[in-house]
């Protein structure tokens, strides 16, 4: 299902492309095939995951009420930190992912003029010119996917570490109740067992939105692209 909804959502985005009049076509020519084959993610990963991270925890925080009601409200304390850190961090990575994209688009759109115009610069003596323009705009995507990827390491530790903490602050005391004899050792093995699956769905879900970045900034350069108003064919001469 997500596979082909992705799949008519590209499909209707290069026809809309297509169908506009012809601007940069080396830049047009990067959305509409690497550009748009990053929203693959996005439908295939990132929505059911999103689904599955608004169900999932829910239902196991009501099964955590019916066996131990004081980790129960530990974890519903602690489980909104998932989403608010992983959303700091979320938009940052957005920024650098949109930068990194725009500068994907401008150096896929040069290099296809350059290749087009290779026998002028070449009859000029501008090749090696135009060689270093190239190395420095592909020198500049490199270091911006360096920065987007390290942000996007830096949000999967952040996730780890607050996952872990919080499952921590319920499993100490568990323990201690079991040593002290206050609570049976079926109920607490049952609460160590689901209190990781109320966070593994919102930690999952981070991973995915990194995966899915690139393709919602290509899906907002199609949207953009296809906003700009087409130019009136026809007048006086």
């Amino acid at each position: 299902v997500a596979g082909g909804a992705a799949a008519r959502v590209k499909r209707g985005l290069r026809e809309a492309l297509l169908a506009r009049p012809a601007g940069d076509a080396g830049a047009r020519v990067t959305l509409l095939t690497r550009g748009l084959d990053a929203v693959d993610p996005f439908f295939t990963g990132y929505v059911p995951q999103l689904l599955a991270a608004c169900v999932v925890p829910v239902v196991v925080l009501a099964r955590l009420v019916t066996v131990d009601w004081a980790s129960a409200v530990v974890v519903l304390v602690t489980v909104p930190l998932v989403p608010v850190f992983g959303a700091l961090v979320g938009m940052r990575t957005a920024a650098l992912t949109g930068r990194q994209w725009a500068l994907l688009h401008r150096l896929g759109g040069h290099f296809r003029d350059v290749l087009a115009g290779l026998p002028t610069l070449r009859a000029f003596g501008r090749t090696g010119h135009q060689s270093g323009v190239v190395r420095e705009l592909a020198d500049g995507h490199r270091r911006a996917s360096v920065r987007a990827l390290r942000v996007a390491f830096l949000s999967s530790l952040v996730l780890e570490l607050v996952c872990a903490l919080s499952v921590a602050l319920v499993a100490v005391p568990v323990g201690l109740r079991l040593l002290e004899g206050r609570m049976a050792l079926s109920a607490g093995l049952l609460v160590l067992v689901l209190t990781p699956e109320v966070y593994l769905p919102l930690r999952a879900l981070g991973q995915r939105f990194h995966a899915s970045a690139e393709g919602v900034a290509a899906a907002e350069a199609a949207f953009a692209a296809l906003d700009v108003p087409a130019p009136r064919a026809g007048g006086r001469v």
